[in-house]
C-alpha cells in the first residue's frame, strides 16, 4: 500500500452485537464527528444512534452486499475529497461475514488512511468463554445454506488440527449441526445464541447432542468446535 495521499479517512467502527452498552466511548465520538456513514441498512444505524445516544450530522449511505460496488465508488470520491467517514454493519464488527471489501480495497489503492476501531463481536465474544484450545482458529463465516455444498466446504478442513467457527442462522442450525456431525463425529462444540441479549444462553458438549439442544430455539447462533483426534 502506498502512503497516504489523502486527507480522508475511512473508520472501520464496531458497535454492540446486542447490548447497547457495548459501544465503545471511541465509537461514539467517531460516528457523532465523521462527514458520513456507510452503514447495511440506515434503519438499523438510526435506532443505534438512539439506543446508544449518539448524535451525528453523517450522512447514511446504504453500504450492503447488494450495493456494495456501486457504493464504494461514490464514497471512495468523498474520501479523495478529504472527508472522514466510517464504515459500520448492522452488528458486531465490520468485515465478519459482512461487505466492506471493496471499498477498503479502493481506500488503500488511493492512499486513503483506514482506521479499526475495535470492540464486540459475536466471534470473539464466544472465543473469550471457550473451554477447549482455540489455537489455530479457523472462521468460516456463514456455510453455503445447501447441505451438500455445506458438507463439502467442511470436509475441506476434515484433517485441520485446531478450532473451527462460524455463524449460522435460525433456519439452518440443525441442519448444519447435523452436517457437522457428519464430518467430524466425536466433535466438542460451545454453541452461543443471542450473544450479550436479554435470551442469550449457551450449549457445550458432544455434536451428537447439540442438534436436540438447538430444536426450536429462535435468534441468532454462533459456534465453535474442536474435531475430535
Amino acid at each position: 500500500m502506498a502512503g497516504h495521499t489523502s486527507g480522508g479517512v475511512l473508520y472501520s467502527v464496531a458497535i454492540p452485537i446486542g447490548n447497547s452498552d457495548d459501544i465503545t466511548l471511541r465509537a461514539k465520538e467517531i460516528l457523532q464527528t465523521v462527514d458520513f456513514i456507510a452503514c447495511e441498512d440506515t434503519r438499523k444505524a438510526l435506532d443505534l444512534f438512539r439506543r446508544t445516544g449518539i448524535t451525528t450530522r453523517a450522512r447514511l449511505f446504504v453500504h450492503n452486499p447488494f450495493k456494495e460496488a456501486q457504493s464504494a465508488e461514490g464514497l471512495i470520491r468523498f474520501l479523495n475529497e478529504g472527508q472522514k467517514g466510517a464504515l459500520i454493519s448492522d452488528a458486531g464488527t465490520p468485515r465478519l461475514s459482512d461487505p466492506g471489501a471493496r471499498i477498503l480495497r479502493l481506500c488503500h489503492e488511493n492512499g486513503v488512511r483506514v482506521v479499526p476501531i475495535p470492540g464486540a463481536s459475536a466471534l470473539t465474544a464466544l472465543v473469550s468463554i471457550t473451554p477447549f484450545s482455540v489455537d489455530p482458529l479457523l472462521f468460516l463465516g456463514f456455510l453455503s445454506p445447501k447441505s451438500g455444498r455445506r458438507i463439502n466446504e467442511l470436509t475441506k478442513y476434515a484433517d485441520f488440527e485446531g478450532a473451527i467457527a462460524l455463524y449460522e442462522s435460525v433456519h439452518r442450525i440443525e441442519k448444519t449441526l447435523q452436517d457437522i456431525g457428519t464430518v467430524f463425529p466425536g466433535a466438542e462444540v460451545l454453541i452461543g445464541r443471542e450473544l450479550t441479549k436479554t435470551h442469550e444462553d449457551f450449549f457445550l458438549g458432544p455434536i451428537s447432542a447439540a442438534v436436540s439442544w438447538a430444536a426450536g430455539k429462535q435468534g441468532e447462533f454462533a459456534l465453535i468446535f474442536k474435531p475430535a483426534k
